[in-house]
C-alpha cells in the first residue's frame, strides 16, 4: 500500500524470480502514481507516465529486465481506497514449470 505523496519505490529490476523468460504483470488500483521506467542499466535515460486505477501494465520480452519505480503518488486523483492511497497487484511466474 502506497500512502501520500512521498510514497515512492526507486528505480530496481524484477529479477529475483527463476522464471525471468516470463512477464510480469501489474495492476494498479487506488491514486494515481508516477511511473518510470529505464534502460537496462540504472544510469540509462528513463521516462515517466501516469498509471491511474484500473490500469495494467505488463514487462515482458524485452522490456522484462528494464529498471523501473514509482516516482510519486498522486493523494485523491482515486476514491477506490478508503482514506486514499495506491494498491499495486503484481503476478509473477516464479519458477520455470
Amino acid at each position: 500500500m502506497y500512502r501520500g505523496e512521498k510514497a515512492k519505490m526507486g528505480l530496481h529490476q524484477d529479477r529475483d524470480e527463476a522464471a525471468l523468460d516470463a512477464p510480469v504483470l501489474s495492476v494498479s488500483l487506488g491514486d494515481t502514481c508516477v511511473f518510470r521506467v529505464g534502460g537496462y542499466e540504472r544510469r540509462d535515460k528513463s521516462k515517466s507516465f501516469r498509471l491511474s486505477s484500473g490500469d495494467v501494465l505488463v514487462l515482458g520480452g524485452a522490456s522484462r529486465l528494464r529498471f523501473h519505480g514509482v516516482d510519486r503518488i498522486i493523494p485523491g486523483s482515486s476514491q477506490l481506497v478508503e482514506g486514499g492511497g495506491r494498491l499495486n497487484l503484481t503476478l509473477r511466474r516464479v519458477r520455470n514449470v
